[in-house]
């Protein structure tokens, strides 16, 4: 008798640290998943800022009057186009030149003011591509008090090209991540049933029906997903500390919300394939004939 509870406690031991190792496995991968999501959330916030800091400068004719700039102002506020438009008056960039250059070129050198009044226009990101600034460009242009605009047609071009190719290549390498931990943790969820099957089986053969064999398992999958996904949300929530700590310049590109979001999702995909590879291993048991359950 004392053997037969030391063999019981020797195997619940066992199946504790099985259980565990499932866990700890489940949030490693969930982790990397929460990495690649961050990564990507990153790219396209980066990409967001890059566009909504880019300025299309509309240069005015010296003839403008007050009111026609006004009235063009107002006009292309509306536009769904546009974010914001500041005036610059003609003075106030000579002033910013001379802060910059360290002389006042203008009283020095020129004698007089060579600039002109403009209207920085910031877009929303949405409109910032080769195609659409182009048109728009053609629409300025038609404008009476309108002389000349400038942009950075090299950037938009830059950002246009790569924004597809780094968020395809981000997208593979969470695909190829999900498809490796889904066979990562069907495989552990898979030797964690395979110690039960004989009770499966037993269950099956005292004509248990099949819901009532899955229920227990069921639960247990979702257990490990939960337990799996808080394991991998705890280390996500030390790396973003790490990473504000030692990186204070992307600090706030890392918000609670974002750890929230990707928690989330990594709580779902892992209650998701931990309860479907438990749904998938069990059925597999109950399919097998009695003599098959002794083999691996």
């Amino acid at each position: 008798m004392g053997k037969s509870r030391g063999e019981d406690n020797f195997n619940r031991r066992r199946l504790r640290a099985s259980y565990f190792s499932v866990i700890i496995s489940i949030g490693l991968v969930l982790f990397l998943l929460g990495i690649a999501g961050t990564l990507i959330h990153q790219a396209r916030s980066l990409t967001e800022d890059l566009k909504e800091n880019f300025t299309f400068t509309l240069f005015l004719k010296s003839s403008a009057s007050q009111s026609q700039i006004d009235a063009l102002q107002s006009k292309w506020a509306q536009s769904p186009e546009v974010r914001s438009m500041v005036f610059v008056s003609k003075e106030v960039a000579a002033e910013t030149f001379t802060a910059e250059l360290g002389e006042d070129f203008i009283q020095d050198i020129l004698g007089v003011n060579p600039f002109s009044d403009a209207l920085d226009m910031k877009l929303r990101s949405e409109f910032v591509s080769p195609e659409q600034l182009t048109a728009l460009e053609a629409r300025l242009s038609r404008e009476s008090i309108v002389e000349d605009m400038i942009y950075d047609r090299d950037l938009v071009s830059l950002i246009h090209q790569n924004v597809g190719r780094i968020t395809t290549i981000m997208f593979a390498i969470v695909a190829g991540l999900l498809l490796i931990s889904m066979a990562l943790i069907n495989s552990s969820i898979r030797l964690s049933i395979y110690a039960k099957r004989f009770t499966i089986k037993t269950m099956q053969l005292v004509g248990a029906t099949r819901a009532f064999i899955h229920r227990p398992f069921m639960a247990q999958g979702l257990r490990l997903g939960l337990f799996g996904a808080i394991v991998g949300s705890l280390l996500l929530a030390l790396t973003f500390v790490i990473a504000s700590e030692y990186l204070p310049a992307i600090s706030h590109t890392l918000p609670w919300s974002l750890w929230a979001m990707m928690s989330g999702g990594m709580l779902l995909i892992g209650t998701l394939i931990t309860t479907g590879s438990t749904a998938a291993a069990v059925n597999r048991y109950l399919a097998l004939n009695t003599n098959k359950l002794y083999e691996r």
